[in-house]
C-alpha cells in the first residue's frame, strides 16, 4: 500500500498517461464429480509517463475481488490414485490490491536500461517457452498477461548487422541464488533467431533425493518465421550438465487458409517430466509450484480459429499429455460487442480416464467481460 501511495504522489505532478481495463469472470469446474462456482472483478489502472524522450516511468496497480468458492484444496487437484499421507493443502484466493508492475526505462545513446518490476517475455513458443524460465502460461488462456517481476535489463541494440544483445537479471537473496540471462538476436532472411545463455538455482533430477536445487547453467535458443506460407518456430533450453543434462524443447507451425481459417500446432518436450509408471505426490507438487514447464514428458497444444465477422471470431482449443493419453478440448468464442467492449466464452471438456493430468478435471465453463479506458 505504501508503495501505492508513493507511486501516485510522484505521478501527481508529471503528465501521465491513464489507461487500463475493467473485467470480471465466472468460471465452473466439475472436478472429480463436484461442482465449483468462482471468478473475481478485476480493475487494472495503467500509468505512464515519459518526462523527457530518454526516459519514461510505468506501472500498473491490480485490485481484484474474489466470489463463489474461494477456499480450496490442492489435494483434489491430484488422482486418487497417487498416494501420499498428506490430507489437506488447503489454500484461499484474497481479494488484492498491489503493484504488478512499476519500472523506470532510460534511453542512453548505446543502450536501453530497465530497472524495477516489470513485465519479462521470452522465447517465440505460443503455449509452452522453455526459454522462459521466469514464468509459466495457463494452457487454457496462454496469451493472458503474466505478473512482473524485479528484474534489472539493458537492452543494447548493437552496429553488427542487425544483432541485438539482451541481458536479464532478477535479483535474489545472493548473486548466486539471482537468475541472469543473456540473449542475441538476429534477423537472418525470412526467420529471426536468438541465442540464449542462462544462470539460475533450478530444479534438478537427483537419483537418490528425487529432486533437488542447484545453481545450473543453460544454454539454448529459438527462432520464428515463415515457409512456403507456412509460420514456423521453436525454441529449446537444456543444461550444460554432461553428465545428467536437461531440458526442453518446443516446435510450432501455423498457417491461414484461402477461406480463413487458421490452424496451428505446437510440440513439447520435457526431459525433467516424469514417466507415467512414475508418477508419485511430489511430481504433481513441483508442477503446481511451476518448477517445471510440465508434468510429464511430451505434450501438444492445437488450435482451429476462424473470424465469422469483423466482430465475433470463433475457435477451438486442444492441447494433452501424450504420456498418459488426458486431454482437454475447448471450443470458445470472442465477440467485440462495442469499440473497447469484448465477451469471451469457453466450454472445456476433459478426455482421459479420472487418475490421468486432464481427465481428473472432467468439465469447465469460462464466461468473461472487459472493458478498457
Amino acid at each position: 500500500m505504501i508503495w501505492i501511495i508513493y507511486f501516485l504522489t510522484i505521478l501527481t505532478f508529471a503528465q501521465v498517461d491513464i489507461f487500463g481495463y475493467y473485467e470480471s469472470e465466472y468460471d465452473y469446474l466439475q472436478l472429480q464429480n463436484s461442482d465449483y462456482n468462482f471468478g473475481y472483478n478485476k480493475l487494472r489502472l495503467d500509468l505512464e509517463s515519459r518526462p523527457s524522450d530518454q526516459v519514461m516511468i510505468a506501472g500498473n496497480i491490480n485490485f481484484q475481488l474474489y466470489h463463489g468458492k474461494t477456499d480450496w484444496d490442492l489435494i483434489d487437484f491430484i488422482p486418487k490414485s497417487i498416494g501420499t499421507d498428506i490430507e489437506s493443502l488447503s489454500f484461499s484466493l484474497k481479494d488484492t490490491l498491489f503493484l504488478d508492475n512499476i519500472y523506470l526505462r532510460t534511453s542512453f545513446s548505446t543502450f536501453d536500461l530497465i530497472i524495477g518490476r516489470q513485465p519479462l517475455s521470452l522465447g517465440t513458443g505460443y503455449a509452452w517457452n522453455p526459454l522462459d524460465i521466469f514464468s509459466r502460461k495457463e494452457l487454457m488462456d496462454p496469451t493472458y498477461e503474466q505478473p512482473g517481476l524485479n528484474a534489472l535489463r539493458m537492452e543494447i541494440p548493437m552496429d553488427l548487422d542487425g544483432i541485438h544483445l539482451d541481458a536479464i537479471i532478477t535479483p535474489d537473496s545472493t548473486w548466486e541464488m539471482s537468475t541472469k540471462m543473456i540473449q542475441i538476436k538476429k534477423g537472418l532472411g525470412r526467420f529471426d533467431i536468438s541465442l540464449n545463455g542462462a544462470y539460475q538455482h533450478h530444479l534438478v533430477p537427483n537419483t537418490e533425493a528425487g529432486y533437488t536445487y542447484e545453481n545450473v547453467y543453460f544454454a539454448g535458443g529459438a527462432f520464428v518465421g515463415e515457409f512456403w506460407e507456412f509460420g514456423l518456430w521453436g525454441e529449446t533450453l537444456w543444461s550444460l550438465d554432461l553428465n545428467d543434462n536437461f531440458g526442453e524443447v518446443v516446435l510450432g507451425t501455423d498457417h491461414t487458409l484461402n477461406n480463413g481459417l487458421y490452424l496451428m500446432c505446437e510440440y513439447l518436450h520435457n526431459s525433467l517430466g516424469t514417466d507415467e509408471d512414475d508418477l508419485q505426490f511430489d511430481h504433481y507438487m513441483n508442477n503446481y509450484r511451476g518448477e517445471t514447464h510440465s508434468l510429464m514428458k511430451n505434450y501438444i497444444f492445437a488450435m482451429g480459429m476462424y473470424n465469422v465477422t469483423d466482430y465475433i471470431s470463433s475457435s477451438i482449443v486442444a492441447f494433452g499429455n501424450l504420456d498418459d493419453n488426458s486431454y482437454i478440448l475447448a471450443p470458445q468464442i470472442d465477440w467485440e460487442v462495442f469499440e473497447d467492449v469484448t465477451v469471451g466464452a469457453w466450454v472445456s471438456q476433459s478426455i482421459g480416464d479420472e487418475d490421468t493430468e486432464f481427465g481428473i478435471q472432467n468439465r469447465a465453463v469460462r464466461f468473461r467481460i472487459r472493458a478498457y479506458f
